[in-house]
């Protein structure tokens, strides 16, 4: 299974609706986020140390993790899958063997950034504030109160700046990796990366 962000447009502004599906490039997000036009007015903490914006000007599946991270992390190095889509670009990886997988997206299309995802904090099952690197973030999932299968996590890398992660465990160690735990591992991995981008 594969990362994908399916996003609608309403009247509001857009809903950013993370899926499941075991088809290649096919998506496997398990939050959602929704951003409007005006300011969110639920505020995330503040961005102390800002990234430039042209940190993520290539696209994740160039930029947002080394072979080598992919490698430590599922244990292969997947082909990338783009999953670009109006949230924002994305690329997903995949173990063929195990569907594992990762998901990397920018944000672009969330207008308040981080602020947008502690405004979805009503509609997630489990949301927990955390810090990454120094900038807050959010572990989260939509549909498990507990999470076992699935993690995402959003990090702040501008007041108005996003990036996502997603994890999936897979079968071969299903319900003995915690997947929230991985999420953040992969979060530092992408933080690391866009901050030697500078």
């Amino acid at each position: 299974m594969r990362g994908k962000l399916l996003v609608s447009v309403g009247l509001i502004g857009f809903v950013l609706l993370q899926g499941c599906s075991s088809t290649p490039g096919a998506g496997t997000p398990s939050g959602t986020v929704s951003s409007t036009n005006s300011s969110s007015s639920v505020s995330a903490p503040k961005v102390q140390n800002p990234l430039p914006a042209s940190v993520i000007s290539k696209h994740p599946c160039l930029s947002a993790l080394t072979d080598g991270q992919l490698a430590d992390l599922i244990g292969e190095v997947p082909q990338a899958q783009h999953t670009d889509n109006a949230a924002g670009p994305g690329c997903g990886w995949t173990k063929p063997s195990t569907a594992a997988g990762i998901d990397v997206a920018w944000m672009t299309g969330l207008r308040n950034g981080l602020s947008d995802y502690y405004a979805q904090k009503q509609r997630d099952a489990y949301q927990q504030p955390i810090t990454i690197g120094g900038y807050p973030a959010v572990a989260y999932n939509s549909t498990e109160v507990h999470p076992v299968g699935d993690c995402s996590v959003g990090v702040g890398i501008a007041d108005n700046l996003a990036f996502d992660v997603h994890f999936i465990v897979g079968s071969d160690r299903y319900g003995k990796l915690n997947p929230c735990d991985a999420a953040k591992a992969i979060a530092e991995d992408v933080l690391t990366n866009l901050k030697a981008a500078q």
